[in-house]
C-alpha cells in the first residue's frame, strides 16, 4: 500500500507539474521583409514636345486632343490641334522579373508604374498646374534587355482654354512593386 500512495504521489507529482507546464506557454509572431532590388535608373526624361494649337479654333470646344504611339509618332488628333511636334520619349532601366510583361502598352506592368498617378495619368502638364480637366495618359513598353520606354498615349484637354502657353515641368516617380 505504501508504494501504491508512493507511486500515486508521484504521478500526482507529474501530472501537476505537466499542467503547470502546459499553462506557461506562449506565442511569438515572426515577420520578414523581403524588397526587391530593381535598380530603376532614368535614362531620359521625357519631353512631350511643342504642341501647336489653331488659334482661331473654337477654345470652349471639349475634348481636343491627340494620341501618340510607342515611337513618339502622333496616330490621331483633333483639328484645333495642329501639331505635336519634337518628342522625345522617355526612358528607364529596371531589373525586373518579367520585362515581357510590358510588351503591350501598359499604365501598370510586371510591378513597375507611376506613384501617385492615377491610371498613370499626367495631370495638368498641359497647363502647369495640378487640374485634372488636362491630363496625358503616360504608358510604359518594354524596349530591350533591361530598358523601358515612357511615352504619353493620349493627351487631352476638357477646353482649349486650360492649355496654357509656355513650357511646363512637371515630375513622376516611376516604381516597382513585386507581385
Amino acid at each position: 500500500m505504501k508504494n501504491y500512495i508512493l507511486l500515486l504521489g508521484v504521478a500526482a507529482v507529474s501530472i501537476g507539474s505537466y499542467c503547470a507546464y502546459a499553462g506557461n506557454s506562449a506565442t511569438m509572431t515572426v515577420t520578414a521583409t523581403i524588397a526587391h532590388d530593381a535598380s530603376l535608373s532614368v535614362t531620359q526624361d521625357l519631353d512631350i514636345g511643342t504642341i501647336t494649337i489653331d488659334a482661331g479654333a473654337c477654345f470652349s470646344c471639349y475634348n481636343q486632343e491627340f494620341y501618340m504611339d510607342s515611337s513618339g509618332s502622333v496616330t490621331s488628333k483633333v483639328d484645333s490641334i495642329i501639331s505635336v511636334s519634337g518628342t522625345t520619349l522617355g526612358s528607364f532601366t529596371a531589373n525586373i522579373a518579367n520585362p515581357s510583361a510590358c510588351n503591350t502598352p501598359s499604365s501598370s506592368c510586371g510591378g513597375l508604374g507611376f506613384d501617385g498617378l492615377n491610371n498613370g495619368a499626367l495631370f495638368g502638364i498641359l497647363s502647369g498646374d495640378d487640374d485634372r480637366r488636362n491630363e496625358c495618359d503616360l504608358q510604359i513598353i518594354h524596349s530591350a534587355g533591361n530598358t523601358f520606354k515612357v511615352y504619353p498615349q493620349h493627351c487631352i484637354a476638357m477646353n482649349l482654354t486650360y492649355y496654357k502657353p509656355g513650357k511646363h515641368t512637371k515630375t513622376i516617380t516611376i516604381s516597382y512593386t513585386a507581385s
